[in-house]
């Protein structure tokens, strides 16, 4: 195996691209052999990073505007004697010339494209890293089954991922590997937060999949059954406009300006993160959320929602809680438990901090290796 093309749906500062972003990196530290290219079929504020880790990156909408024509070209254009090349059949042709060994698309959003170039280059191998649960899948790729045939390996990043591949889209099971996914903490600032305020976090790209509407009321719900304790609420993750403009409609309303925060999109979450107390995942679905490795690493006790997150396969023997799905009056019972005692927070926290430390780039990123490189000796 000398080339590989990774095809990533977007190069933003989130997980599926963070964890494809690691594996490059690592594959350029680990194995120089290889020739490494990536098309990003959307940008990001990790674009540079990505370039940076592999030999060629194709931007997909770049690649799909038209060169521009020559003064003679036009000319005979004009008088037909010219024909203009379809720049999207040009750039297959290119990848088919480089003769990849495998394909490697990154979300399932990567799945169609990733299909075509796989119809001009028969003889590469296509695995998908499938990243997302049923719900997002229907919504983003409700013909998903018809790509099935033409994927030879899937990797998935937690069980609950791979039970609904096989229950759902009768993807066998043989076919499946589980790698969990992988990230590093960033430098950690000395928190100045007053030691008497205990703090619920959260984190996340402000959208229903993450259940920020969920956060607001666990919020509510515990401000008005426990009015006396000093707890606040902070959300990190990027914050649509639109979404912003609502939640501060519903904040206001519901009286808690001074407990609820949503930052918006920060340089290093860590900061923030380091002076939550105790961390709540209030996913409706979510395979492998980086944020709680990350959190995990910090030592932060999690709370999370039952068959909702594939983190739930590595919390259930360690440092936190699930609750029954969606509900916010046994996710604040916990939070109280924990604001009541100290000494559990440390406990839970110690537990998570030595369970989620094996989720490095150093760790994961050889069993990836390790996939593909069987894949490719079959």
């Amino acid at each position: 195996m000398k080339k590989i093309l990774f095809i990533t749906h977007e190069t933003t500062r989130t997980g599926a691209p963070i964890v494809l972003l690691h594996f490059l990196q690592w594959l350029q530290k680990h194995h120089k052999e290889l020739v490494v290219d990536v098309i990003g079929l959307q940008g990001g504020s990790l674009e540079s990073d990505f370039k940076n880790a592999c030999h060629t990156y194709y931007d997909y909408c770049q690649v799909l505007i038209p060169k521009s024509l020559t003064r003679w070209q036009r000319i005979l254009l004009k008088f037909k004697l010219f024909k203009r090349q379809d720049p999207k059949v040009l750039f297959f042709n290119t990848l088919a010339e480089n003769n990849y060994a495998l394909l490697y698309a990154n979300t399932i959003l990567t799945i169609p494209l990733a299909s075509e170039v796989i119809k001009v280059s028969p003889k590469t191998k296509f695995v998908a890293h499938i990243h997302e649960l049923n719900a997002i899948i229907k919504i983003m790729l409700p013909n998903f089954k018809d790509y099935l045939s033409g994927i030879n390996q899937f990797i998935v990043p937690s069980e609950l991922v791979e039970s609904n591949l096989t229950a759902n889209w009768s993807v066998p099971a043989n076919g499946i590997k589980v790698v969990y996914e992988c990230t590093v903490v960033e430098y950690i600032k000395p928190t100045n937060k007053p030691c008497n305020v205990f703090t619920v976090g959260a984190s996340g790209y402000v959208h229903w999949r993450k259940g920020h509407d969920v956060f607001l009321q666990l919020a509510r719900y515990i401000h008005s059954n426990y009015p006396d304790s000093n707890i606040n609420f902070v959300w990190v993750g990027k914050l649509p406009l639109k979404e912003q403009i609502i939640l501060e409609a519903d904040i206001h309303k519901l009286g808690l300006k001074d407990i609820v925060k949503f930052t918006g999109e920060v340089k290093n979450p860590t900061n923030y993160y380091n002076e939550f107390n105790v961390f709540v995942m209030t996913s409706r679905e979510d395979p492998f959320p980086l944020v709680c490795i990350e959190v995990g690493m910090l030592g932060k006790p999690i709370v999370s929602f039952d068959r909702a997150v594939g983190t739930n396969e590595i919390l259930n023997g360690a440092g936190g809680f699930i609750v029954p799905y969606l509900n916010i009056e046994a996710m604040a019972d916990k939070i109280i438990k924990y604001y009541n005692n100290p000494d559990l927070v440390k406990s839970h926290g110690e537990l998570n901090e030595k369970v989620f430390s094996q989720f490095t780039p150093e760790i994961i990123c050889p069993q990836l290796f390790e996939i593909i490189t069987s894949l490719n000796k079959a």
